[in-house]
């Protein structure tokens, strides 16, 4: 009986990193990505490795301590960044979630935040129009329990003086 239970235990325990890996996979990034752009009739992203492996970079830089991550300008010089840090961990749907939630804070009319921060950059940046390609990463933070994810954005949106989509 005690020998079940052992085996159960570590079979669970082996299964649980699965099903989180599994939550932040490419699938997963850009569904919650395209609904949000179907909602303003922007096109799909589709899903670039080579973004990830460049996402994957920036999070593994910093999963010693991710309240340290900031935006890296070694990358924001090529692309869009969207970064979220998440005590208790998040799944890929939730931290894009939390910069879709943003949209409340955008005004199209004056193509800025309303509250008159940046606020809704990570929203716009979702909803880029010319934006074509999505990588996404997620890791445990060692330090905090915690969780960072960042996906990058080709070609990068947020253009000064420019909407990020048409209302038609």
């Amino acid at each position: 009986m005690l020998k079940t239970i052992c085996i159960v235990i570590i079979s669970f325990i082996n299964v649980v990193p699965l099903l989180l890996l599994a939550e932040n996979s490419p699938k997963n990034y850009l569904k919650a990505h395209n609904n949000a752009r179907a909602e303003v009739g922007v096109k799909p992203l589709d899903w670039d490795p080579q973004l990830e492996l460049h996402a994957r970079k920036f999070v593994e830089k910093h999963i010693a301590d991710c309240k340290k991550a900031f935006l890296d300008e070694s990358l924001a010089s090529k692309y869009g960044q969207n970064y979220a840090y998440s005590a208790p961990p998040q799944t890929a749907a939730e931290a894009v979630a939390r910069w879709v939630k943003h949209k409340h804070n955008y005004d199209y009319k004056s193509n800025s935040c309303i509250d008159g921060t940046i606020n809704c950059l990570c929203y716009t940046q979702v909803v880029w129009n010319s934006t074509t390609f999505l990588g996404c990463a997620n890791v445990e933070c060692h330090n905090s329990g915690a969780s960072l994810t960042t996906c990058l954005y080709h070609p990068q949106g947020n253009i000064p003086n420019q909407h990020p989509y048409n209302i038609h």
